[in-house]
């Protein structure tokens, strides 16, 4: 294996590549945290390639796996967005399949353990530190802080994967620069776009999801339950809707989310209709957008209840948002 690493001022140039499996499965199982990585020879030569540019908020990074590569992972730590450029990559997350659309990017699962299958990759890797990301959307939105989850089974609008790749664009010359490396206040800058970008980009979710290892029928239509929720809070639904797609009575369905979520049906639908307004609040462009209309159009009838509701989620009022917008 040969590896090339560098530390100037705070920023990280590591490359690392080779034609041994036993290798590259020693430095995915320790650089990614996957667990029993499981290495299988394809119709192409084997041979692996990562390199890596950062810092402590932000690296960009590429790898290349010629062959199939498969495991169990979880972060904690970093908000990992990939695309692949060549090769295909299905995710298993919660029990559900997700199969990445070359050039489409997703963020990875956070605090769950996910099952991820590379078969010949070549793919782009974007990593923001955990706290900083969270901290720059408390020090906007949430003086409380919050716990960002992003939803990996919503498929991004065109417009929102347009900004992403411009943002992207934009930074990746200069700071993936090694003849004139941008010094800490460029790179903080970069940094700060591409969490912006991240937040506006990506689909929320409420971070309220199944424990793990909770298994069984019940479990499965609660989790249908909460992706029924995230799929169509943007129309007229209600607990009845709700547990006609968990497959239970509305009294069951109460009691399940009771029993092991410690919220209502009721709670997490407000949730993530709140979730939405802000994105659409913080979005907004020109002086067309209302508070009324947005919140109206996400179910919202009674504005009074809902502003009270907004601010006791995010810290200030929905107006107050709508104005700060850049």
């Amino acid at each position: 294996m040969r590896e090339d690493h560098a530390v100037r001022d705070d920023r990280y140039v590591r490359r690392v590549s080779g034609t041994d499996i036993d290798a590259a499965t020693a430095f995915f199982r320790s650089g990614y945290a996957i667990r029993d990585p499981d290495v299988t020879p394809t119709d192409a030569a084997f041979s692996w390639e990562h390199a890596a540019i950062g810092g402590a908020d932000m690296s960009l990074r590429t790898t290349r796996f010629l062959a199939g590569l498969r495991g169990t992972t979880k972060n904690e730590d970093e908000f990992i967005v990939l695309w692949n450029r060549a090769g295909r990559t299905v995710l298993t997350i919660e029990e559900r399949e997700v199969e990445l659309p070359a050039g489409t990017p997703i963020v990875l699962p956070m605090d769950r353990s996910f099952e991820l299958h590379h078969t010949n990759i070549v793919q782009s890797l974007v990593h923001l530190n955990r706290r900083f990301v969270e901290s720059l959307a408390a020090t906007s939105d949430d003086p409380e802080g919050t716990r960002l989850a992003f939803d990996p089974f919503r498929a991004l609008t065109p417009e929102a994967l347009a900004s992403w790749r411009a943002v992207v664009r934009r930074i990746s010359p200069r700071f993936l620069d090694l003849q004139a490396p941008p010094d800490a206040i460029a790179r903080r800058a970069m940094a700060d776009a591409v969490a912006s970008a991240l937040l506006s980009t990506f689909p929320q979710r409420s971070g309220l999801h199944v424990p793990e290892g909770r298994l069984g029928p019940e479990i499965d239509r609660v989790r249908r339950a909460i992706d029924f929720v995230h799929a169509n809070a943007h129309l007229p639904i209600g607990t009845t809707e709700i547990s006609a797609a968990a497959d239970l009575s509305p009294r069951g369905l109460q009691q399940s989310f009771r029993r092991h979520l410690d919220t209502t049906p009721g709670a997490l639908l407000r949730s993530v209709r709140l979730d939405a307004v802000h994105r659409e609040l913080t979005a907004a462009e020109g002086g067309s957008t209302t508070v009324a209309d947005v919140a109206r159009a996400w179910g919202f009838a009674h504005l009074g209840r809902f502003s009270a509701a907004y601010r006791s989620r995010f810290g200030r009022l929905p107006n107050e948002t709508l104005r700060a917008r850049p």
